[in-house]
Protein backbone atom coordinates (compact mmCIF):
# COMPACT_ATOMS: atom_id res chain seq x y z
CA UNK A 1 0.00 0.00 0.00
CA UNK A 2 1.31 3.44 -0.79
CA UNK A 3 1.64 6.04 1.96
CA UNK A 4 -1.22 8.92 1.45
CA UNK A 5 -3.81 5.21 1.47
CA UNK A 6 -2.26 4.45 4.88
CA UNK A 7 -1.94 7.72 6.41
CA UNK A 8 -6.04 8.27 5.66
CA UNK A 9 -7.58 4.81 5.87
CA UNK A 10 -5.65 2.21 8.38
CA UNK A 11 -3.40 4.50 10.62
CA UNK A 12 -5.45 6.50 13.15
CA UNK A 13 -5.12 10.42 12.10
CA UNK A 14 -2.85 12.49 14.35
CA UNK A 15 -5.50 14.93 16.65
CA UNK A 16 -4.58 17.64 14.85
CA UNK A 17 -5.60 16.33 11.47
CA UNK A 18 -9.20 15.68 13.36
CA UNK A 19 -9.42 19.11 14.65
CA UNK A 20 -8.57 20.74 10.94
CA UNK A 21 -11.30 18.73 9.53
CA UNK A 22 -14.19 19.48 11.82
CA UNK A 23 -12.96 22.80 12.09
CA UNK A 24 -13.22 23.55 8.33
CA UNK A 25 -16.70 21.31 8.09
CA UNK A 26 -18.44 23.47 10.67
CA UNK A 27 -17.95 27.15 8.96
CA UNK A 28 -18.99 25.02 5.88
CA UNK A 29 -21.77 23.58 7.26
CA UNK A 30 -22.82 27.21 9.02
CA UNK A 31 -22.40 28.52 4.72
CA UNK A 32 -24.75 25.60 3.60
CA UNK A 33 -27.00 24.59 5.51
CA UNK A 34 -27.17 27.89 8.41
CA UNK A 35 -27.01 24.77 11.37
CA UNK A 36 -24.53 23.46 13.88
CA UNK A 37 -23.06 20.14 13.81
CA UNK A 38 -24.23 17.60 16.40
CA UNK A 39 -25.29 14.49 16.66
CA UNK A 40 -27.89 14.60 19.62
CA UNK A 41 -29.68 16.33 17.03
CA UNK A 42 -29.20 13.83 14.62
CA UNK A 43 -30.62 10.87 16.51
CA UNK A 44 -33.34 13.18 17.39
CA UNK A 45 -34.48 13.56 13.76
CA UNK A 46 -34.02 9.74 13.48
CA UNK A 47 -36.83 9.59 16.61
CA UNK A 48 -39.14 12.20 15.42
CA UNK A 49 -39.23 10.03 11.82
CA UNK A 50 -39.96 7.00 14.17
CA UNK A 51 -42.48 8.57 16.24
CA UNK A 52 -44.41 11.14 14.02
CA UNK A 53 -46.96 12.18 16.01
CA UNK A 54 -45.40 12.06 19.33
CA UNK A 55 -46.53 14.73 22.01
CA UNK A 56 -43.03 15.41 23.00
CA UNK A 57 -42.74 19.19 23.05
CA UNK A 58 -38.78 19.24 21.85
CA UNK A 59 -39.43 16.72 19.15
CA UNK A 60 -42.02 19.04 17.49
CA UNK A 61 -39.80 21.85 17.56
CA UNK A 62 -39.02 23.66 14.40
CA UNK A 63 -34.83 21.71 14.31
CA UNK A 64 -37.37 18.59 13.51
CA UNK A 65 -40.24 19.84 11.54
CA UNK A 66 -38.40 18.90 8.33
CA UNK A 67 -37.37 15.31 9.02
CA UNK A 68 -34.28 13.33 8.99
CA UNK A 69 -32.54 15.12 6.09
CA UNK A 70 -28.74 15.47 5.78
CA UNK A 71 -28.43 14.40 9.63
CA UNK A 72 -29.40 10.97 8.54
CA UNK A 73 -26.69 10.46 6.00
CA UNK A 74 -24.20 12.25 8.28
CA UNK A 75 -25.19 9.75 11.26
CA UNK A 76 -25.37 6.56 8.49
CA UNK A 77 -22.00 8.00 7.46
CA UNK A 78 -20.11 7.68 10.75
CA UNK A 79 -21.27 4.23 10.95
CA UNK A 80 -21.22 2.94 7.33
CA UNK A 81 -17.13 4.93 7.59
CA UNK A 82 -16.73 3.22 10.85
CA UNK A 83 -16.86 -0.35 9.04
CA UNK A 84 -14.90 0.82 5.85
CA UNK A 85 -12.64 2.24 7.76
CA UNK A 86 -12.04 -1.43 9.67
CA UNK A 87 -12.25 -3.47 6.34
CA UNK A 88 -9.79 -1.21 4.62
CA UNK A 89 -7.39 -1.41 7.61
CA UNK A 90 -7.01 -5.33 7.14
CA UNK A 91 -9.71 -5.22 10.37
CA UNK A 92 -12.62 -7.39 11.36
CA UNK A 93 -15.96 -5.62 10.04
CA UNK A 94 -16.97 -6.13 13.78
CA UNK A 95 -15.73 -7.45 17.07
CA UNK A 96 -16.64 -7.44 20.42
CA UNK A 97 -12.96 -6.42 21.85
CA UNK A 98 -12.57 -2.70 23.65
CA UNK A 99 -9.25 -2.83 24.11
CA UNK A 100 -8.61 -3.00 27.88
CA UNK A 101 -11.80 -2.76 28.78
CA UNK A 102 -13.00 -6.26 27.68
CA UNK A 103 -9.42 -7.69 28.26
CA UNK A 104 -10.28 -6.72 31.97
CA UNK A 105 -13.13 -7.62 32.55
CA UNK A 106 -15.23 -11.02 31.89
CA UNK A 107 -18.51 -10.43 31.10
CA UNK A 108 -20.92 -11.90 29.35
CA UNK A 109 -21.77 -10.25 25.99
CA UNK A 110 -25.60 -9.84 27.69
CA UNK A 111 -23.67 -7.80 30.49
CA UNK A 112 -21.83 -5.46 28.13
CA UNK A 113 -24.97 -4.67 25.95
CA UNK A 114 -26.62 -4.05 29.30
CA UNK A 115 -23.07 -2.12 30.38
CA UNK A 116 -22.77 -0.23 27.30
CA UNK A 117 -26.75 0.53 26.41
CA UNK A 118 -27.07 2.13 29.74
CA UNK A 119 -24.15 4.49 29.27
CA UNK A 120 -25.99 5.48 25.32
CA UNK A 121 -29.27 6.02 27.19
CA UNK A 122 -27.46 8.43 30.01
CA UNK A 123 -25.47 10.14 27.44
CA UNK A 124 -28.57 10.91 25.29
CA UNK A 125 -30.21 12.07 28.36
CA UNK A 126 -27.44 13.98 29.30
CA UNK A 127 -27.23 15.79 26.11
CA UNK A 128 -31.24 16.48 26.33
CA UNK A 129 -31.16 18.09 29.58
CA UNK A 130 -27.71 19.89 28.44
CA UNK A 131 -29.82 21.70 25.45
CA UNK A 132 -27.26 19.70 22.75
CA UNK A 133 -24.31 17.12 22.30
CA UNK A 134 -20.42 17.95 23.61
CA UNK A 135 -20.07 18.55 19.78
CA UNK A 136 -22.27 20.99 19.97
CA UNK A 137 -21.19 22.75 22.71
CA UNK A 138 -17.67 22.29 22.52
CA UNK A 139 -17.36 22.91 19.22
CA UNK A 140 -20.26 25.56 18.02
CA UNK A 141 -21.25 27.00 21.78
CA UNK A 142 -17.70 28.39 22.62
CA UNK A 143 -17.20 29.25 19.25
CA UNK A 144 -20.12 31.76 19.59
CA UNK A 145 -19.44 32.46 23.16
CA UNK A 146 -21.77 31.49 24.74
CA UNK A 147 -21.66 30.75 28.66
CA UNK A 148 -23.97 28.32 28.87
CA UNK A 149 -21.54 25.68 26.18
CA UNK A 150 -18.50 26.78 28.30
CA UNK A 151 -20.30 25.71 31.28
CA UNK A 152 -21.88 22.22 29.79
CA UNK A 153 -18.23 21.50 28.89
CA UNK A 154 -16.36 22.15 31.92
CA UNK A 155 -18.94 19.74 33.23
CA UNK A 156 -18.66 17.07 30.31
CA UNK A 157 -14.90 17.28 31.02
CA UNK A 158 -15.32 16.96 34.64
CA UNK A 159 -17.62 14.43 34.30
CA UNK A 160 -15.94 12.34 32.05
CA UNK A 161 -12.63 12.22 34.33
CA UNK A 162 -14.65 11.24 37.00
CA UNK A 163 -16.19 8.12 35.20
CA UNK A 164 -12.72 7.29 33.58
CA UNK A 165 -11.67 7.15 37.26
CA UNK A 166 -14.35 5.36 39.10
CA UNK A 167 -14.40 2.70 35.91
CA UNK A 168 -10.42 2.44 36.56
CA UNK A 169 -10.85 1.84 40.27
CA UNK A 170 -14.21 -0.20 40.37
CA UNK A 171 -14.30 -2.25 37.29
CA UNK A 172 -11.02 -2.87 36.26
CA UNK A 173 -9.53 -2.93 39.81
CA UNK A 174 -6.72 0.07 39.02
CA UNK A 175 -5.17 2.05 42.10
CA UNK A 176 -5.97 5.49 42.55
Amino acid sequence: MNGWYEAIFVNPWPWWAGGLVIGLLVPLLYYTENTALGVSTGYGSILKALLPRTHLSWLNSKTFADGPGWRLFFLGGMVVGAFVSARLSGRPLTTPEMGLFTATVSWTPLALVAFFGMGGFLLGLGARVAGGCTSGHSIHGIANLHTSSLVATIGFLATGILTTFLVRVFILGGGA
